[in-house]
């Protein structure tokens, strides 16, 4: 393991600069989620040390995708009850999810890449890319609003059920290591801000989450990463990039 570490300087700043950005989010929020407009600005400086660090266009586009995508999951979500915050800001919602939401998939992504990185060998296509993504919103989202609550053991297993072509025609390490890293991060992560009371599940199944939790996360980073690189492939196309991250793997 420490000769892997060597070998590759780069890889394993990446690696630690991710774990870094996790421990000032989780650590900063579960400090400061009492005061949301703080934690917001906190995490706001998670995002640009994100981005600091990774700047290709990529990254920008993970981030674009995330503020947008993040904070609609999140109107629903607290429209419906399937989650709620004691401390909000901008109306149910405090101002640190619209900083979370873009920090998460640049994370994602280049964690992944850090630990495999692309082989360049693959292409992307905005049509499959963009399709991809939005079907598993259309279908994640409603599934997750209406039955999250009542029926989380039916949710699992309709996650599971979106989950399952996913993992069958993007076979590749790539697409299991995102999901896999996306679906243990995002909940790990949410165990200490949800046990100190940053926000809560109406009827959780283990330390305070519901059990579809790791499965709507794997899903959900897939949709935004997938969004993404839909978007990238449309301005490559449009204008080569000479060093940009070519060869992006499907997921």
């Amino acid at each position: 393991m420490f000769s892997w570490f060597g070998r590759d300087r780069r890889r394993t700043g990446d690696v630690l600069h991710v774990a870094l950005l996790i421990l000032l989010a989780v650590g900063g929020l579960t400090l400061a989620f009492r005061t949301p407009n703080a934690a917001g600005l906190l995490l706001f400086t998670v995002v640009a040390l994100a981005l600091w660090r990774w700047h290709q266009p990529l990254d920008f586009l993970l981030a674009g995708i995330g503020v947008v995508v993040g904070p609609t999951l999140e109107y629903f979500a607290t429209a419906t009850g399937l989650w709620t915050y004691p401390y909000p800001s901008l109306g149910r919602l405090p101002l640190w999810v619209f900083a979370l939401w873009p920090a998460f998939p640049v994370c994602l992504v280049r964690l992944t890449f850090a630990l495999v990185p692309p082989d360049g060998k693959h292409r992307r296509h905005l049509a499959l890319e963009v399709g991809a993504g939005l079907a598993v919103l259309a279908l994640e989202i409603p599934l997750l609003c209406t039955f999250g609550t009542a029926q989380p053991a039916w949710t699992l297993a309709g996650t599971v059920v979106l989950l399952a072509p996913i993992a069958f025609l993007m076979r590749g390490v790539h697409a299991a290591l995102m999901l896999l890293i996306s679906g243990i991060v995002g909940p790990l992560c949410e165990s200490l801000p949800v046990a100190m009371g940053a926000w809560g599940y109406p009827n959780p199944d283990i330390l305070g989450l519901p059990m579809w939790l790791p499965t709507g996360y794997a899903l959900f980073g897939f949709a935004m990463v997938r969004l993404a690189l839909g978007a990238d492939a449309w301005l490559s196309a449009r204008a080569p990039r000479p060093g940009a991250l070519d060869g992006a793997p499907a997921l």
